[in-house]
């Protein structure tokens, strides 16, 4: 479907401009350099300028503004530094039903902070900027690292990371070389991932001692070889199968990733001695309805239970979802804008918590300082944002109006989805670490009958099918889906909770 075109202004309607002074002074420079005629009202400037006779006032006096006036289009340019007049800004726009335009300023294309493309224009020529800022995106200044901290656990250490080429993992590799470890180890079982991230590594950190292994976790003798070989003294382990719908086709898989990939690096961190292990789990471990979710709340309870028998300091890091990562709504609904839409939304009503892929992996690294062993940390998300207004949000920072420039489609919950997520059940105790940006919740490991009783269930289940004439990750279905139900037995899958509700 084409999209039409983005709405303008023409000589018989109304445009303002909003920024700081360097901005207005852009737009005006823009407007001439592109012949542009439309009618310019006025602008709302940062600071007052008593001798502008254009200046319609500053940007506090725009709500009261648009009580009055219905302009066509606000053309906003403001620096990349103020976020939050931004985040203002396009509220009061969205509450009034003005169309906006985003032009980066002059001084963020030079300095490399924004991208200015033309990936459109009006029919005035007026461009629209490709580049989205996440933090804007979500409305969301993450918080300053304890530096200090963060030093003692990596500093002239040996690190290693599962699942490096990821979304998470490549930057956790990239914060880790700015605390100078003595060697990063980078594990991936992709080679084209592994390749692209020891080359970023290499590109960014000349000097930095690295080794990049293509490797899957999954086989432990493997792993046990690899960490004797490396002995690495901390471990990120963010190797994992996220995809929800995906993973409900594919229960073994997520068994065999998420469980056994686990089991298979923390058993050898054990038995090699590495100092400390940090898990990524995820918000979907609990009251999973999800065999996603349920596969990382069953390797949390692992990890909780092996810390109870080691001298490794284990810990996990919970947190939501992550903006721009693959398979994040960010880069569907770019793929889905560049081919005209419509962008897709599951529902109305569902909600998601959120933080950027920098945020998220500076505070996983931070937990890291914290730990003493056994504690799952929660990274303070925020609130949960509806997802329809993100995408709506999304659609105007493009300089489009939703459902007018750039159809929204509804499809419907797809299987192990639920309408909204949690960080931690009702019964826990949270409690405060020294960053304002996480918090812990210090449980007891699971029983030992009852880890030893999940561990027996699920390696016959692995050797049986292993012994058979196919491989364990075709077991068949059922039974591995009853297994999962018996270890994590608060799991109620999607669909039961939509027949409930």
């Amino acid at each position: 479907m084409t999209p039409n075109k983005p709405q303008s202004c023409t000589s018989d309607e109304s445009c303002i401009f909003i920024g700081d002074h360097a901005g207005i002074g852009y737009l005006q420079s823009l407007m001439r350099i592109t012949g542009n005629t439309m009618a310019i009202d006025g602008w709302f400037a940062t600071v007052v300028n008593r001798h502008d006779a254009m200046q319609l006032g500053v940007i506090e006096d725009l709500a009261a503004y648009l009580t009055t006036h219905q302009p066509a289009l606000a053309l906003i340019c403001l620096p990349s530094s103020q976020r939050a007049v931004m985040t203002q800004v396009t509220r009061i726009l969205a509450q009034f039903e003005v169309t906006c335009r985003l032009i980066p300023t002059f001084e963020d294309q030079l300095t490399g902070k924004v991208r200015s493309q033309l990936v459109g224009t009006s029919e005035n020529n007026v461009p629209i900027t490709q580049n989205i800022d996440t933090v804007q995106l979500i409305s969301r200044e993450p918080r300053p690292l304890d530096e200090r901290a963060i030093k003692l656990v990596i500093e002239n250490k040996s690190v290693l990371l599962t699942g490096a080429g990821g979304s998470i993992g490549s930057e956790l590799a990239r914060i880790v070389c700015r605390f100078k470890p003595s060697k990063l180890i980078l594990v991936e079982r992709s080679e084209n991932s592994l390749f692209e991230i020891d080359r970023r590594i290499a590109r960014e950190f000349p000097d930095q001692q690295r080794r990049a292994v293509l490797h899957d976790i999954t086989d432990p003798s493997h792993t046990l070889a690899m960490m004797t070989k490396h002995k690495p003294d901390v471990i990120f382990h963010a190797a994992a199968h996220k995809h929800v719908p995906m993973m409900e086709d594919h229960p073994s898989e997520a068994v065999e990733n998420n469980f056994f990939g686990t089991r298979s690096v923390a058993d050898a961190a054990n038995a090699v001695g590495v100092g400390r292990f940090v898990m990524i789990s995820s918000d979907k471990a609990v009251n999973p309805s999800s065999v996603m979710g349920a596969t990382k709340r069953m390797a949390e309870r692992y990890i909780q239970w092996l810390n109870s028998h080691s001298d490794t300091v284990y810990s996990m890091v919970r947190f939501g979802n992550v903006l721009g990562s693959a398979c994040s709504v960010l880069p569907i609904w770019s793929n889905q804008l560049a081919q005209g839409g419509p962008l897709t939304v599951t529902h109305k009503d569902m909600t998601r918590y959120f933080m950027t892929i920098p945020e998220a992996a500076g505070l996983v690294i931070q937990s890291a300082a914290y730990a003493s062993g056994g504690e799952v940390f929660l990274l303070d998300m925020g609130q949960p944002i509806n997802i329809l207004e993100l995408c709506k949000r999304f659609v105007r920072m493009h300089g489009m109006e939703p459902d007018i420039d750039m159809p929204i489609k509804i499809t419907g919950i797809r299987p192990g989805e639920k309408l909204f997520e949690e960080l931690a059940y009702d019964s826990e105790a949270m409690l405060p670490t020294p960053h304002a940006s996480i918090r812990l919740w210090k449980t007891h490991p699971p029983m030992e009958a009852q880890m030893q009783q999940i561990i027996r269930a699920f390696d016959k289940l692995r050797d049986k099918s292993a012994a058979s004439d196919h491989h364990w990750q075709h077991a068949d279905s059922a039974a591995v889906l009853a297994a999962i139900r018996m270890a994590v037995p608060e799991m109620i899958p999607s669909a039961e909770r939509a027949v409930a509700s």
